[in-house]
């Protein structure tokens, strides 16, 4: 645990003084303030209420669960450093969002070679949101869209870390240009040229007429 967010003795998960509310029920503005005026306890619920939805966005950009642990205790070092700074500009969430976001491309710039191979497994589970009501796909058809997968991902794999973050932003999670300039600290016009390039390189990998692509980057 982050000796950030660590528990004592003198912290608790509920009230610590007559007439406070439990720390579950605190709405995210009165917990950040508790976590500026570095409570501890507070820091402990800001960490276990958003542990989990950093650690996907950490896995879904890398597609590597092999120091995903270690890489979610960094993104909650750099933001209770930062905590201070945050001004609810945006929401929490997508604050958090943002340094997974330069997390991973600082750890996809330092493996100086290819990430390992996402598992299709994992992309199944993470992406079947399907109600129970929906109508099951057929055998033939659940194979076709494992395979399309595992091809779409195999080709974002071989992109450089910027054009891979920009089109992973927009074309998976549907993020616009502005929303991607504020994730990767950059600008929209900047993103829209990342992104012509990025599609382009895309699908010359997709079709077979390039291997790795490297090539400068705007």
């Amino acid at each position: 645990m982050l000796s950030l967010v660590a528990k004592h003795p003198s912290d608790a998960s509920g009230p610590t003084r007559s007439g406070e509310r439990p720390l579950q029920s605190l709405e995210e503005r009165e917990l950040v303030a508790r976590c500026k005026a570095n409570n501890r306890a507070a820091q402990d619920e800001l960490y276990h209420r958003f542990r989990r939805v950093v650690a996907a966005n950490l896995y879904r950009v890398l597609g590597d669960r092999g120091e995903l642990e270690d890489l979610v205790q960094e993104v909650f070092v750099i933001a209770f450093r930062g905590l201070a700074n945050f001004r609810h500009e945006a929401q929490l969430a997508t604050w958090l969002y943002r340094i997974c976001v330069n997390v991973a491309f600082g750890r996809m710039r330092s493996r100086g070679r290819r990430p390992p191979p996402i598992a299709v497994a994992d992309l199944e589970q993470a992406s079947n949101q399907s109600s129970a009501t929906d109508r099951p796909e057929s055998p033939e058809r659940a194979l076709e869209r494992r395979e399309d997968q595992a091809r779409v991902y195999a080709a974002l794999e071989q992109l450089p870390p910027k054009k891979r973050i920009v089109l992973y932003l927009h074309e998976i999670e549907g993020r616009d240009l502005t929303e991607i300039a504020y994730l990767v600290d950059s600008n929209p016009v900047t993103v829209r040229t990342r992104l012509f390039y990025a599609r382009r390189e895309f699908y010359k990998i997709l079709t077979g007429q390039a291997g790795a692509a490297g090539g400068g980057e705007p």
